[in-house]
């Protein structure tokens, strides 16, 4: 049976279950990726980041209803408003994780002049590898983070906290840029990366009702057809991609985990019609809505 509302994984509702060491609402660390909480139901991250580092074993579970697997030495990233289901590990699987608050990470994010590297990687590649020694320096960063996290009485350990997330996060773009390579990727990018960040966020929090890349563009003080070029030499896709997969993967999560009426998706998803919603559906997924909810697996 469907609920009608995905349940939400939130900082402190983690924290609170599980005991695990943390900064108020901003920060969760956790030892074990075995304490990973039971998604075989739907779970939907809130106004958070997930970031696993898998030192042994595998862990295969799905995104937004996209399979994904992760091994020694991979990191696996989970960005805010994903829908998690059907966690499941081997006997031997373990790693370290850790919650970030999305207003902690903006904070942290401010000074990563690759930004845009980070959104490609958490929405398009959200499992990519380590070399043994990076492995081991992560987890050199967590004991760090975590022993400044018990330092309840330093004035300035937020700070500190978060510079350490920050050389981390370096430390996983460089890994990310051998594995992925971004088109005129230069300091002459700075500006198109800062575009492109603005863009995914915008959309990541207009998607619901606006989907219209005119109306990006015009919030962004810039043409629609700039707005084309950049997203599209930044991130090799065009903002109607973008605008797509946002959408697309919210219909795909009330489909399959809510007891939501189609009217009412539709509604949800501000479309003026269930007609005009299962077309939408139909042309970016390639089957319909109630084949979706019924368990077929779309050829896209």
């Amino acid at each position: 049976m469907r609920k009608k509302n995905i349940e939400a994984v939130t900082i402190e509702s983690v924290a609170k279950k599980y005991g695990l060491p943390h900064i108020g609402n901003d920060l969760v660390l956790m030892d074990t990726l075995r304490s990973l909480p039971n998604v075989m139901e739907a779970r939907r991250m809130s106004l958070c980041l997930f970031i696993g580092v898998c030192t042994n074993g595998i862990v295969t579970l799905a995104v937004n209803d996209k399979k994904r697997a992760a091994s020694s030495n991979n990191v696996m990233i989970i960005t805010e408003e994903s829908v998690v289901t059907d966690l499941q590990y081997s006997d031997d699987f373990d790693g370290i994780g850790i919650f970030v608050s999305y207003k902690l990470l903006q904070d942290i994010l401010r000074d990563v002049r690759n930004a845009s590297d980070l959104f490609l990687l958490t929405h398009n590649y959200p499992v990519f590898e380590l070399e043994t020694q990076e492995t081991q320096r992560a987890l050199e960063y967590f004991k760090s983070i975590k022993e400044r996290v018990g330092m309840e009485k330093h004035r300035y350990r937020l700070e500190v906290v978060r510079l350490l997330i920050l050389t981390m996060i370096y430390d996983f773009v460089e890994a990310f840029d051998r594995q992925i390579f971004v088109p005129g990727k230069d300091a002459k990018q700075t500006r198109a990366e800062q575009l492109f960040v603005q863009f995914v966020t915008m959309v990541k929090n207009n998607f619901r009702e606006q989907r219209q890349v005119q109306w990006y563009a015009s919030q962004m003080g810039i043409t629609p057809k700039y707005l084309c070029e950049v997203i599209s030499n930044t991130s090799r896709r065009s903002p109607n991609d973008w605008i797509d997969k946002f959408v697309t993967a919210e219909m795909r999560n009330l489909l399959r985990h809510t007891d939501m009426k189609m009217s009412e998706i539709a509604a949800a998803m501000n479309f003026h019609t269930q007609s005009f919603f299962g077309k939408y559906f139909k042309e970016n997924v390639g089957i319909s809505p109630t084949e979706y909810r019924n368990g077929v697996e779309p050829k896209k």
